[in-house]
């Protein structure tokens, strides 16, 4: 008789890097930008301008994000799923979720909008809440790593 595959909370190695590289590729050419943003003015023919790389690091960043979208639609299946039902962790990961979705919306916003006040706005709001992004994964992490049976921590469930 076979019994259904079973699979575990945890992920699998590639996956859980996959996160950490792409989220650490949006962390460095999100504050790489904002860097040069704010202080990496050029002399130009006219005086000063925008550094050239801006357009270069919005182009690898925008481009990260979808990466990222796609590594964390991958969760839904078995991590996500699981996750839920087994009520561990549930209020990081709903966290995540809730920051990822928003970062996502504020970035389209800011590729999409043309009002001006409503983009300074999403861009603030992006920057602030990206900027916190990987300390989340983290926490995130180790809240899963000692609510694992056997794991570091006492509880066997944290909600």
């Amino acid at each position: 008789m076979n019994r259904p595959p079973s699979f575990s909370l945890k992920l699998p190695r590639w996956h859980e890097w996959l996160i950490y590289a792409i989220s650490g590729l949006l962390l460095v050419t999100g504050g790489m930008w904002l860097l040069l943003d704010r202080f990496g003015r050029v002399n130009g023919e006219f005086g000063p301008e925008p550094s050239p790389a801006l357009p270069w690091l919005l182009l690898i960043h925008g481009a990260a994000a979808y990466g990222f979208a796609i590594a964390a639609a991958m969760l839904i299946p078995v991590h996500m799923r699981l996750g839920w039902n087994s009520g561990r962790n549930r209020r990081s990961g709903l966290l995540l979720v809730g920051v990822s979705l928003f970062l996502v919306l504020t970035g389209l916003a800011l590729y999409y909008s043309t009002a001006e006040g409503f983009r300074s706005a999403a861009s603030i709001f992006h920057w602030l809440v990206g900027l916190a992004m990987p300390g989340l994964i983290v926490v995130h992490f180790i809240r899963g790593k000692k609510s694992r049976p056997g794991g570091n921590g006492a509880k066997s469930h944290t909600r």
